[in-house]
């Protein structure tokens, strides 16, 4: 005779599997779309898996979605340091070259290659971008708010009146990454900006 369980022992002694939660994700931008019980995503392709106390403040809204970003690389998710971005004044500043730089640290690098032709602009990787020439700057994770436009006006050598180009690039397209802009058919050159950041610098390589 089979014997019957006790429902109220069994009830006393159950433990229910824990939630597993996972946060779905841009698989371009690594941005989180999404967070909740795996379950509920059964057919997303880009998640990862997150534990439930970080889960759990996002879902309560404690902790901000758009705050929250995948290392796509690492299947990872850290929390970003959003920031907004000033106009620090509305001179135009000419960017020095690196070699003559006093600087201890850079927010934004140029790197102009002459064989190639191009012109690479990068943030510092401290700051959410792809340098990493000021290692001891410590790392943050930073997501730039809003569509902000670094603007650089390339002009005669030393000479900001004679305009040859301008080159605009938005600032959260520098974030994890570089811009590179092409066919850049310039040798004697200065390059000026109205600062967003507190130090520029160029390189030609």
């Amino acid at each position: 005779m089979e014997e019957m369980i006790d429902f109220d022992e069994w009830l006393a002694t159950f433990k229910p599997e824990p939630t597993q939660y996972v946060a779905v994700f841009d698989p371009d931008t690594g941005k989180v779309r999404s967070v909740g019980p795996s379950h509920a995503f059964a057919d997303e392709q880009h998640k990862i898996s997150i534990d439930a106390e970080t889960a759990e403040s996002i879902i309560s809204s404690e902790l901000k979605i758009h705050n929250c970003i995948v290392d796509i690389h690492s299947g990872t998710l850290n929390i970003s340091e959003i920031k907004n971005i000033n106009k620090i004044d509305d001179l135009l500043h000419r960017i020095i070259s690196k070699k003559y730089s006093t600087a201890e640290y850079n927010d934004v690098y140029l790197t102009h290659n002459l064989k190639n032709k191009t012109l690479k602009i990068e943030l510092a990787e401290c700051i959410g971008g792809t340098n990493d020439s000021d290692a001891a700057q410590k790392k943050r994770n930073i997501l730039w708010a809003g569509e902000t436009d670094l603007v650089f006006l390339i002009t005669g050598y030393n000479d900001p009146n004679l305009l040859l180009d301008t080159i605009s690039v938005k600032i959260n397209e520098l974030t994890g990454k570089s811009k590179v802009i092409k066919n850049f058919d310039h040798t004697n050159f200065s390059v000026y900006t109205r600062r967003l950041f507190k130090n520029y610098v160029i390189e030609t390589e």
